[in-house]
């Protein structure tokens, strides 16, 4: 078991440079670079003008709009609260945030099909040999010494990897938005004080999305077998046996890993548990 208190960690500037604007990240958890299921759950933090082009993944990403709106699409925005699921070889964009304040819990896997995700280390060092060759503007990267326009991720990728990136056949045509506000409690009646909200469960792995709400006192398990479980925090606090959560804390469990979170103060947590292939 990991566990991480987000607010006890620093915001680390242009990690990121292929997309244009200035996101900020905490680090929050990640997996094993040649893992397919490998992954990085960060807080993302936007306090400028941000824009990604029409483009598509060949790995899966959620995003929670913890304080602020993101915009994904002209005429698309996740609001503050909302999720979304956006499935390995699924085009969303282009996004143009105009400078508006935000803060996102991002997750980025190695999707259902297996190929895996690239490493944030992977993705610092190709941007930087990349940027010795070439100029990365607009969310697309073009080489000085020849006629190479590529989407910027692309481009990373393939020089990293050495091959031509491939995508798998999306599942799901269009990205998937939630707004967990309009979804219902229900009681979950095998631990008193303990409610549900469950989100949905998706693709045959599969990849489950739902929050626990705790009243003091009250107590949840966490953990599933043959699967990782990432547990953040959105409000409230209290206790296990390892020390103390409160808000912004992120818990990973991993298989056979059980943890019992004891809430002092009314509580609430968004699960994401994810099958390993």
């Amino acid at each position: 078991m990991q566990v991480v208190h987000a607010a006890d960690l620093a915001w680390s500037e242009k990690e990121e440079r292929h997309r244009e604007g200035g996101l900020a990240f905490k680090n929050l958890f990640r997996g094993e670079n040649g893992d397919p299921n490998n992954f990085r759950l960060v807080l993302s933090r936007n306090g400028g003008e941000y824009q990604s082009p029409h483009h598509r993944h060949n790995f899966d990403q959620l995003r929670f709009c913890v304080s602020g709106p993101a915009n994904i699409a002209p005429g698309k925005t996740l609001e503050e609260g909302d999720i979304g699921y956006f499935p390995e070889g699924a085009f969303y964009g282009p996004q143009h945030d105009h400078g508006r304040p935000r803060v996102t819990l991002v997750m980025q896997f190695g999707g259902t099909s297996g190929l895996g995700f690239m490493s944030s280390d992977q993705l610092r060092r190709g941007t930087e040999q990349l940027e010795a060759l070439g100029t990365f503007a607009g969310g697309r990267y073009q080489k000085h010494s020849e006629a190479f326009d590529r989407d910027s991720y692309e481009a990373i990728w393939e020089h990293v990897f050495q091959r031509p990136i491939v995508y798998p056949d999306a599942r799901y045509t269009d990205p998937l938005l939630m707004r967990p506000a309009a979804f219902e409690w229900r009681e979950d009646k095998a631990h008193p004080g303990v409610r549900r909200k469950d989100l949905g469960s998706f693709t045959e792995r599969p990849l489950k999305l739902g929050f626990v709400a705790l009243e003091p006192g009250a107590a949840f398990q966490l953990g599933e077998p043959g699967a990782m479980v990432l547990a953040f925090i959105t409000e409230g606090e209290g206790s296990f046996p390892q020390g103390q959560w409160k808000q912004h804390t992120a818990i990973r469990l991993d298989g056979a890993d059980r943890v019992a979170l004891c809430a002092s103060s009314p509580a609430q947590l968004l699960l994401i548990t994810v099958a390993q292939l």
